[in-house]
């Protein structure tokens, strides 16, 4: 699979701990997705997840998609909370 450039706009609410993102362009043209996060507890939190995708091009089974949407979101999230570790552990040992 290649690479494809997309532009979004990001809205940040931080006093709500959320954000939203809106992409301007490519095949999810108008899609946007909307990202809580939420104590769990004293030392956890929860990422909450909603999103509308709209795809002009692809012609899979809305289920099929929605796995591979699901897999690629998952990733993307693990490496950012893989940087989010390194970091608080930078932060931390000062």
């Amino acid at each position: 699979m290649g690479t494809m450039e997309k532009e979004k706009v990001l809205q940040l609410y931080p006093d709500q701990l959320a954000w939203v993102s809106t992409h301007l362009t490519g095949p999810n043209k108008y899609s946007q997705f909307l990202y809580r996060i939420s104590a769990d507890g004293k030392e956890a939190s929860v990422l909450e997840f909603t999103g509308l995708h709209l795809d002009y091009e692809s012609k899979e089974d809305a289920k099929l998609l929605a796995q591979k949407l699901r897999r690629a979101d998952a990733a993307a999230w693990k490496l950012l909370a893989k940087a989010m570790a390194e970091e608080f552990g930078h932060r931390k040992e000062k």
